[in-house]
């Protein structure tokens, strides 16, 4: 074979691996080992605006925009440990237009100058585009699944101390821009680029590998937060970390107990433990988690609450057009928020909202009425709705209303975000079908109240109370308020509003045209529902504790 041949054949099989590399990427680039580009081939004009000549030689990093620097800094060094990283997307700066992500994978050859090879493909515009950090929910789901393959890694939670009030000194485009670079950091410093999360108020969570330095990761934080502030002050990190592994306990109690301290540090609740105590008493923290998730299960499995109603009223007829349901816990005082919200955290709500479910039903089929009507309706969790095995479980129960569904309502609480929102409509639809109304409660301060009126076809939508308070006060409040009665009248849906304490506010919902009102003005709840059929009848209502008081 001639010189010729030999060139020719090489420069064919060269072709043929770059054609091949090319069916999976829309970009290959070569690195030095300083990061610098020492070979390009594929959509350079499209991609960069620049051409190959212009793009080599260049430092890779100085065409990623600022702040997700860290995140390919972190790639490359990983890939150097000898890590085949899965695909993570990075914004890259295109010239005069805006940043535009590419998918990025690739590999450290020592062998060959120490160069790195990246894979480089642009995301489909149809595909559904994974959040750069993921929200508490998720982020507890990543753990639970992360600490099954990798429990040896770790999870770290960080919170900037009083980041309300430094906020406060900060222009909205130094927030995002702050947000975004923290964001980045903790990317480049989670395991696989993909394990860091944001809760909002300067609380985040990593999962980490074990030999992350969480000293060298904060002081970064500290001053990028540092330069942020007009004043230079900045503030003070606090930070824990714990190995998956050393969590005391394991299997299913140990992932629910696990996922249930993330929800509480995110959502910044009364906490059960605190940062400084978690580094150091992880064990006895679980347990006392598994603890509540026992209490929990208990007052589900024994029906250890009783129910008690709440009259939601017709504005200008004033007669009770319908009767919340809320239970109260045996052996507690007041809202059952804390043991609710729990059950949310700890993925129990489910079973208890089925057991409500159950006393409501078997309360309507013990106590009917040929002069009142009693029409209740029972809170499921959006957690709940969003699940097929709920709905799968619901609808069985249904069956003794088949000819009078209007007897039972349900109302979907916004507490949490729906994990499925097709799937909580299709569950929505199928109790709508059997003929129960539903209804959309706390509408205007749940995760997405606006896209769940859009996405969900409901009967009637419970604006929430805040709007109500403020409105007599506060003209904005009450246009408000008109508008929703006038978007809801289109979609023919019936309004409800919360908190009504008084004859003038009232009368200032039937000046908005909201159609039923709920609140102490026409009642409090009360396990004796004919304390509000018969009001002027002297009534002795069971409190939780089976003792009596006289409720006028």
């Amino acid at each position: 074979m001639s010189e010729n041949e030999v060139i020719a054949s090489l420069r064919q099989a060269r072709d043929r691996f770059l054609a091949f590399a090319f069916c999976r990427a829309d970009l290959l680039i070569e690195l030095s080992d300083t990061h610098k580009i020492v070979f390009i081939s594929g959509a350079t004009q499209s991609l960069f605006g620049r051409t190959v000549d212009d793009l080599t030689g260049q430092s890779l990093l100085d065409l990623v925009v600022p702040h997700e620097r860290p995140v390919l800094h972190q790639l490359l060094n990983g890939m150097v440990g000898g890590d085949r990283p899965d695909p993570i997307n990075i914004r890259f700066v295109k010239k005069s237009k805006e940043p535009r992500d590419l998918s990025i994978t690739g590999y450290y050859v020592e062998d060959l100058e120490k160069h790195f090879f990246l894979s480089c493909k642009i995301p489909s515009a149809h595909a559904v585009t994974a959040p750069q950090v993921h929200d508490r929910l998720s982020f507890g789901q990543a753990v639970i699944e992360h600490q099954k393959s990798n429990p040896e890694d770790k999870l770290t939670f960080i919170e900037l101390e009083n980041y309300d009030e430094f906020s406060k000194r900060l222009t909205k485009e130094t927030r995002s821009e702050l947000s975004e670079t923290i964001n980045s950091y903790l990317r480049a410093s989670s395991s696989e680029a993909n394990s860091a999360a944001s809760f909002g108020n300067g609380r985040y969570g990593l999962i980490s590998r074990p030999d992350l330095d969480i000293e060298h990761l904060s002081n970064e934080i500290t001053r990028q937060v540092q330069a942020a502030d007009p004043t230079g002050v900045g503030l003070k990190i606090e930070k824990a970390s714990i190995a998956l592994a050393d969590s005391g306990i394991s299997g299913g109690n140990a992932a629910q107990a696990l996922s249930f301290m993330i929800q509480q540090f995110a959502q910044d609740h009364n906490q059960a433990f605190s940062l400084e105590e978690l580094a150091h008493s992880l064990p006895e923290i679980l347990v006392r988690i598994q603890k509540t998730a026992t209490r929990i299960k208990n007052v589900i499995n024994g029906a250890d609450f009783m129910i008690v109603f709440q009259p939601i009223i017709d504005l200008k007829t004033r007669r009770t057009h319908h009767y919340e349901v809320l239970a109260r816990i045996n052996d507690e005082t007041g809202s059952p928020q804390d043991f609710i919200r729990s059950a949310e955290d700890l993925n129990l709500i489910k079973g208890f909202d089925l057991a409500v479910c159950r006393k409501a039903i078997k309360w309507l089929e013990n106590n009917p009425s040929k002069n009142f009507r009693r029409q209740l309706a029972v809170n499921l969790s959006a957690a709940s709705i969003g699940e097929q095995d709920f709905i799968e479980k619901l609808i069985p129960m249904l069956e003794p209303f088949k000819d009078t569904p209007e007897k039972l309502l349900f109302e979907i609480t916004e507490s949490t975000k729906i994990p499925d929102p097709v799937l909580a409509n299709q569950s929505i639809q199928s109790l709508r079908k059997l003929g129960h109304k539903v209804c959309l409660d706390d509408f205007g301060v749940g995760e997405a109240s606006l896209q769940y009126l859009r996405m969900f076809q409901i009967d009637i939508l419970k604006i929430d109370g805040s709007y109500v308070r403020e409105a007599l006060n506060d003209t904005t409040s009450t246009h408000i308020l008109s508008s929703i009665a006038d978007l809801c009248k289109k979609l023919n849906i019936t309004t409800v509003a919360e908190m009504v304490e008084d004859e003038a506010t009232t009368n200032m919902l039937i000046g908005c045209a909201i159609d039923l009102g709920q609140g102490y003005y026409f009642g409090r709840p009360c396990n004796d529902i004919t304390v509000f059929e018969e009001p002027d009848k002297p009534k002795i209502v069971v409190r939780r504790g089976q003792s009596s008081e006289t409720w006028s």
